[in-house]
């Protein structure tokens, strides 16, 4: 008998060390043969999709993979092994085995010159659902802060003009009590800055709210508004709620400031409880609309109105019936409303116009408003 011996430690070392670096990478290698079958995975399919190591070999992994992302895994896949030396590179969805759709990102190429690939399609697949949470994120954060921007730009409009006018008349005049209407109107625009980059950061919410007197902050508002305040009657019956002084009275600019633009200065508007069963506590001809008035409140003008059509758009940002509007009024309305968590709708008002119901409105029972809402100032 004739032996020949060669010694393989090394090679035998090479290959358990290959080995190893495969079965603990993280990110995942698989094999797939043209129609999405999968021949071999790494230990790593557990790791990153929960699966047992071999659950998915003979299974066709294109049924695991998202619908709205089916027909371009397919096309990469058919690509990769119709083009030698052709890397297709493809993020999809891919159900985990707790039902999870994960983000994965996968590489694959096929080997033409590898007689134990052939025809098959060797891919590198890593889970970037994290990354892919935190470009979503970063999205929303950006989307905010263009919000919070074209806000600002929107809101601060009004005090400044009231500030500018002011300053116009005191030079003109002399008038000191001009300049206490510009002091008030910095001051304004002060609050409004810093409650919109709030809004802007937080999405919204009303962490701490505090009794806030409806009827003391409608009329406040009146003073920062370009309407006429002798065209607006505020019902002193109008409860205190909970929620943020500062952005209450943005609201209500908001929406004095939608009356201008769109119904003239000659239009009436009215701010009153809402009750319960449709109507407000003073319905126009001093009979008391329902026992259930406080609930909520309405504002209310007898302008042209809002289309039925258009009743759910005119929230939306950038939605606007005016050549030269901006579309950003009545979503700051509706985003202070939200972070209120009260329910805001538009419908035909009892004069024609336009109808803003608040419905979900906490009320502060049994205290007068005016006090209440000192305290809170207070607080």
């Amino acid at each position: 008998m004739v032996v020949t011996a060669r010694d393989v430690t090394e090679l035998k070392r090479v290959t358990e060390r290959f080995r190893h670096l495969v079965e603990t990478a993280s990110d995942l290698l698989v094999v797939l043969d043209g129609n999405g079958v999968l021949r071999y995975a790494t230990p790593a399919a557990g790791r990153v999709l929960g699966y047992d190591h071999g659950e998915l070999v003979d299974e066709n992994v294109l049924e695991y993979v998202h619908p709205d992302d089916h027909e371009t895994v397919v096309e990469e896949l058919h690509r990769g092994l119709a083009e030698p030396g052709y890397t297709a590179t493809v993020e999809h969805r891919f159900r985990s085995k707790s039902g999870e759709w994960r983000w994965l990102e996968s590489r694959g190429r096929s080997l033409p010159d590898d007689l134990a690939l052939e025809g098959n399609i060797v891919v590198v697949t890593r889970d970037v659902t994290e990354r892919r949470r935190r470009e979503g994120q970063i999205a929303a954060q950006n989307e905010r802060l263009e919000r919070f921007a074209a806000m600002v730009s929107h809101d601060i409009q009004t005090p400044l003009s009231v500030a500018s006018g002011s300053l116009e008349l005191y030079r003109q005049t002399g008038d000191e009590t001009a300049l206490e209407r510009v002091d008030r109107a910095l001051l304004r625009m002060s609050e409004l800055t810093s409650d919109l980059l709030t809004l802007a950061r937080e999405g919204g919410r009303v962490d701490d709210p505090v009794p806030v007197d409806l009827f003391a902050v409608a009329t406040a508002a009146l003073e920062t508004s370009p309407f006429p305040a002798d065209r607006v009657t505020v019902d002193p019956d109008l409860p205190t709620v909970l929620g943020s002084e500062a952005r209450v009275r943005s609201l209500f600019e908001n929406l004095f400031r939608n009356v201008a633009d769109h119904a003239g200065p000659d239009a009436r508007v009215w701010v009153e409880p809402f009750s319960d069963d449709g109507g407000s506590e003073d319905d126009g001809d001093g009979e008391d609309g329902g026992d259930d008035a406080g609930e909520g409140f309405v504002v209310e003008d007898n302008g042209p109105g809002i289309a039925t059509a258009d009743a759910d758009s005119v929230f939306e940002l950038g939605n606007t019936s005016g050549s030269d509007g901006t579309g950003i009024g009545l979503h700051v309305v509706d985003t202070i409303a939200s972070a209120h968590g009260w329910e805001v709708s538009v419908t035909a008002g009892r004069h024609g116009g336009a109808r803003f119901e608040f419905r979900g409105v906490d009320v502060v029972p049994g205290e007068n408003g005016a006090e209440v809402s000192e305290r809170g100032r207070q607080r």
